[in-house]
C-alpha cells in the first residue's frame, strides 16, 4: 500500500483511525500533531571502524511518535544495531552526536574472540570458515527471524543460532553465568565497561544515599564549596534509582525517588541553586517530569 501522503513510497507505519504513511510524511504528520520541529538535515549514512580495524557502515533513521524520538542505526550489511531514546522536543542534534558515539562505544567491544587455529574446535562457534570463541563477559541481542522460525543471538553483529551459543558456553563448564535483559535504547557495552552487581533493595539505595551525603554534610548543612562535588557523588545514588525503576518495582522506585527528593529539600545550604538540578535528575529517572 501506498503512503497516503506522498503517494509514491510504501507505507511501513499504520495509524489507527488515521491511515498508512511513509516514515517521512509520519514525521512530518507527528511534526504538526505535536507541535515540535523535525530535524531532516542530517547523514544518514555514517561508518565507523571496529576493534579489529573493520569499517562498517550503518544507515540513521529517526521516528516520532507521542513522548518518544527515536534514532536508529542500522548496520547495512552486518547485523550491529544501535538506538537512542528521546523526547521529540529535546535537542535531536545532542541525540544524534549520542547515537554515533554509542555506535562507536559498541563498535569498540568484541563479545567473540577470534581464533587462529587451523583444526577444528569442538565448541568453537564457526562463521564463515573461521572459528571463534566466547569472552567471559559480553553483550548480544534477541533476534527471532519468523520466516525461519529460529532464534539468533546477534554477537559482534553476526547472527550466531541458539544451538552454537549453547555448544560454546560448553568452554565455561561449571561456572555461573549472570544475565541481564537491557532495553536497546540503553548504554551500549564498551571496552573498558564491566557488569557488576548492584542491590536494588530500597532500604540499601537509601542507605547508600544517606551515607553519600554524609560525606559533604556538616551537622546537615551544605557549604557552597562543597555543593557540587555533594552533587556529582550523588549521581551514582540516582543509577541505582534508576536500576529500581527498571528492574524493580516501579511504585517502590517512585517511593524512594519522593523520599530522596524531601531530604535533599531539608538541607540546610548557602548556594543560589541547590538542589533543584538533582530534583530534576530524580523526577527523570522515575518518570514523574
Amino acid at each position: 500500500m501506498k503512503c497516503k501522503i506522498c503517494k509514491s513510497i510504501q507505507s511501513t507505519i499504520h495509524v489507527e483511525n488515521v491511515g498508512d504513511f511513509c516514515l517521512d510524511c509520519h514525521n512530518d504528520y507527528m511534526v504538526e500533531l505535536l507541535g515540535v520541529s523535525k530535524m531532516a538535515d542530517f547523514s544518514k549514512i555514517i561508518s565507523g571502524y571496529d576493534a579489529e580495524g573493520i569499517i562498517h557502515r550503518f544507515e540513521i533513521s529517526n521516528m516520532i511518535m507521542p513522548g518518544f524520538s527515536v534514532w536508529k542505526a542500522e548496520e547495512m550489511e552486518g547485523g550491529y544495531q544501535f538506538e537512542i531514546l528521546v523526547k521529540p522536543e529535546d535537542n535531536q542534534a545532542v541525540a544524534i552526536e549520542h547515537l554515533h558515539q554509542k555506535v562507536l562505544t559498541g563498535l569498540g567491544y568484541k563479545t567473540l574472540t577470534h581464533l587462529s587455529d587451523r583444526y577444528l574446535i569442538d565448541n568453537a562457534i564457526q562463521i564463515d570458515k573461521e572459528q571463534y570463541r566466547l569472552n567471559n563477559l559480553g553483550t548480544c541481542r534477541i533476534q527471532h527471524a519468523e520466516e525461519e522460525n529460529q532464534v539468533y543471538l546477534v554477537i559482534d553483529g553476526k547472527n550466531i543460532p541458539l544451538h552454537d551459543f549453547g555448544r560454546a558456553l560448553t568452554a565455561f563448564e561449571g561456572f555461573n553465568m549472570d544475565f541481564q535483559m537491557r532495553d536497546q535504547s540503553e548504554e551500549a557495552l564498551g571496552k573498558d565497561t564491566v557488569l557488576r552487581r548492584a542491590s536494588i533493595n530500597p532500604d540499601v539505595i537509601m542507605e547508600h544515599f544517606e551515607r553519600t551525603l554524609s560525606w559533604f554534610l556538616k551537622s546537615d548543612f551544605l557549604s557552597y564549596k562543597h555543593a557540587s562535588a555533594c552533587e556529582e557523588a550523588l549521581y551514582e545514588r540516582f543509577d541505582e534509582l534508576e536500576l529500581l525503576y527498571k528492574y524493580g518495582n516501579k511504585e517502590e522506585a517512585v517511593e524512594v525517588g519522593e523520599r530522596m527528593k524531601k531530604r535533599l529539600i531539608s538541607i540546610e545550604h548557602d548556594t543560589d541553586d541547590f538542589p533543584d538540578y538533582l530534583l530534576t535528575m530524580i523526577d527523570q529517572v522515575i518518570g514523574t517530569t
